[in-house]
């Protein structure tokens, strides 16, 4: 059915995650999915202008009809597929009314937010930004958000953006709440907004739904142990070993990746605070270059073969390395991502947009 549709989309861009949520929540997986650079100007190219005029994605056509705006094509799925999938839209008058407000309300969320803070620091020049404008741009981006926290209060814990039930609202709203969450937003006082977070399911196996990324390893490791690679060996004390790194990895990403990568290029704090988080980013890093010096050259994390612990810390590293981070000083941790970039399932699963452009070097100056 969906075989005549054609979706250009680029990676990081939450007005394509909406349409792509909502082909999905409408049983329509099987449209031609087109993935564009942005760093490459690709959605400026004549094969997207034919479709859009401003070169801009998404970009969507259905047979004869071209749709381009994030939410006239998830309004035009909705009305053109009611009776398949998710119900977006209630016919309630009423919910109906709360729904479209939301949804077209969302987008608030993304300009006073999302781009608010994050489009000064990565369009403006250093020496360009001054210390009034951000706190400008912070309280614009927390007033903003609290709104949306008094909405989800209201309606109560469980709760969507328009009520009990995922709708329109929710595809126009989530990729910007999700955005924040992937820049590190710290949403601890946003307990409403972190709720609904968690609520909106990341991964669906039939009627289970898991959302943590170590939960969801665990999951299919259990649920498929005689497929594929083995990530959790049956030696007690292996397995312990393989466990324990992985729980640990999430200290790669909250010391090194995140620690001060977010400060670093978002939040604008005093020089000592910096170097604080560098130390604890360098310390980190020192403790897993202990770890593999230990298991000698041509070691996974946790020993001579690839387990659940590289599927919970390869990512992690890859990010520092894809920013530029210099691993000189760290050779063997080098080294291993040299031993697992290679890998089938890792190219296979490797950020589309990372292949189509270089390496960055924000992080080369520490």
């Amino acid at each position: 059915m969906a075989s005549d549709m054609i979706l250009y989309w680029g990676a990081g861009s939450g007005p394509c995650w909406r349409a792509m949520i909502c082909l999905e929540e409408k049983g329509l997986s099987d449209y031609t999915s087109k993935l564009i650079s942005f760093d490459n100007k690709e959605h400026k190219s004549d094969e997207v202008l034919k479709i859009n005029p401003r070169g801009q994605a998404p970009a969507f056509k259905h047979g004869n009809v071209i749709v381009n705006e994030s939410l006239a094509i998830c309004l035009y799925l909705e009305n053109t597929f009611k009776a398949q999938g998710t119900k977006l839209l209630p016919d309630d008058p009423a919910q109906q009314g709360l729904v479209l407000q939301r949804a077209v309300e969302s987008q608030n969320i993304r300009e006073k937010a999302a781009f608010g803070v994050l489009s000064y620091f990565f369009r403006t020049k250093p020496e360009d930004r001054t210390e009034a404008m951000l706190e400008e741009k912070k309280k614009t981006c927390h007033e903003e958000l609290q709104v949306w926290e008094g909405y989800l209060a209201k309606l109560g814990d469980g709760s969507h953006i328009a009520g009990k039930n995922f709708t329109l609202a929710d595809v126009c709203a989530f990729p910007f709440i999700a955005t924040l969450v992937r820049m590190g937003f710290n949403m601890s006082r946003y307990p409403h907004l972190a709720k609904y977070y968690d609520l909106v399911p990341a991964f669906k196996h039939g009627n289970v739904i898991v959302n943590e990324s170590l939960a969801i390893c665990l999951y299919l490791e259990n649920t498929f142990k005689s497929q594929g690679t083995k990530l959790l060996p049956d030696d007690p004390a292996q397995q312990a070993l393989v466990l324990q790194r992985a729980v640990e990895s999430q200290n790669i990403r909250d010391k090194a990746s995140y620690g001060f990568f977010w400060r670093f290029f978002v939040l604008t704090k005093p020089e000592a605070m910096f170097e604080e988080k560098k130390k604890a980013c360098f310390e980190e890093l020192q403790i897993w270059e202990g770890y593999l010096a230990k298991l000698g050259d041509g070691s996974y994390i946790a020993g001579k073969n690839f387990n659940l612990a590289d599927a919970c810390t390869f990512p992690f590293i890859a990010t520092l390395v894809r920013m530029g981070f210099n691993m000189s000083r760290y050779p063997h941790l080098a080294k291993y991502y040299d031993l697992v970039k290679d890998r089938p399932s890792v190219k296979a699963s490797w950020p589309p947009l990372w292949k189509d452009t270089p390496n960055k070097d924000f992080l080369k100056v520490i």
